[in-house]
């Protein structure tokens, strides 16, 4: 198995080397975040379209729902 992950993924890195491929927070937020925040709006779009598709009955979800994803926001960003 290891061979595998060794052929997919490459020989790991030396510690000296690591410094320099890290980005910085500023830079890291500038480019990862955008990935996060469309994904959480995809996710909500598609939890209220199954909501809407279950009726009027389970709309009470949709606050606890709210929460979770504004949860989720806050600790990607």
């Amino acid at each position: 198995m290891a061979s595998l992950k060794r052929l997919l993924i490459g020989k790991p890195m030396e510690t000296k080397r690591l410094k320099h491929e890290k980005l910085p927070k500023w830079k890291a937020l500038a480019v990862f975040s955008s990935d996060a925040l469309s994904s959480v709006a995809y996710a909500t779009e598609e939890i209220l379209l199954v909501l809407a598709l279950l009726g009027t009955s389970v709309f009470f979800y949709s606050l606890p729902i709210a929460v979770a994803i504004l949860v989720l926001l806050l600790l990607v960003t």
